[in-house]
């Protein structure tokens, strides 16, 4: 969460296919809710990792273990968090009065 909201950063995830492992089954292309994959030479390549949300379906149905999806994201430091709460205590405070206390 940051600022109270979930985010999720669409470009935080690594997709990549091992085309020696592949045997071009296709079954990622259905299991993947974000379209990522094309065929290729009768392989699957990932067009993009900007919409991999990073559930990792593909990678779950690649019964060649094909597939990686790797989280790329930073790891926030603790002082960071600390920050990112108390800016979320001012945002709800100023909320609270611009709503008049209600």
């Amino acid at each position: 969460m940051i600022h109270g909201k979930e985010f999720c950063d669409p470009m935080a995830f690594k997709v990549t296919v091992d085309s020696r492992r592949c045997n071009g089954c296709e079954e990622c292309l259905e299991a993947c809710t974000a379209g990522l994959f094309r065929m290729h030479n009768g392989k699957a390549v990932p067009m993009t990792d900007r919409e991999c949300m990073g559930c990792e379906s593909c990678a779950g149905i690649c019964d060649e273990n094909a597939i990686a999806v790797t989280d790329t994201r930073v790891a926030l430091s603790d002082t960071c968090l600390h920050l990112l709460g108390a800016l979320d205590e001012m945002e709800n405070e100023t909320e609270g009065r611009r709503s008049g206390g209600r």
